[in-house]
């Protein structure tokens, strides 16, 4: 099993007006790929999609000053990773609650965070001093299957 990240900051196309992208654009693609691979694609965005093909989940946690921080998308493929270590026949639901905990980290981080430099410090902080409680309550992950 392999598990394809794509980091999907908003593109910027200019055709007289400038328009946005989403990361929801790309699910179609990710869904032909993840089945074409036998992998799990992950499309990272405003909301993080996860696909294998036939089911979609949408990790809604985060804040867009992430996309600010070189190695975002790094830091949380190492952590999908170690999501995924714990139970490999799990990987789906695993690449989701990574994405969405991380994205949980960085909405804690960016209550205390006065910019970019401080956010990197708060999620980094926010991630260790994680609960099962906190995760509990308040990660946003739904079906779009």
């Amino acid at each position: 099993m392999f598990i394809i990240f794509v980091y999907f900051c908003s593109i910027m196309v200019i055709s007289g007006a400038d328009s946005l992208h989403e990361s929801s654009d790309a699910v179609e693609a990710a869904k032909s790929l993840a089945k074409s691979s036998g992998s799990i694609v992950a499309i990272s965005g405003s909301v993080d999609f996860v696909t294998d093909g036939q089911r979609v989940i949408g990790a809604h946690n985060g804040v867009p000053m992430l996309q600010k921080i070189t190695a975002t998308g790094c830091a949380v493929t190492a952590l999908i990773a170690a999501f995924v270590a714990t139970d490999p026949t799990h990987a789906f639901e695993a690449t989701a609650s990574a994405l969405s905990v991380f994205g949980l980290a960085g909405e804690i981080g960016m209550g205390l965070a006065k910019g970019p430099a401080s956010l990197r410090m708060h999620l980094i902080d926010s991630l260790h001093g994680l609960d099962q409680e906190t995760v509990l309550q308040r990660v946003k992950i739904t079906s779009f299957s």
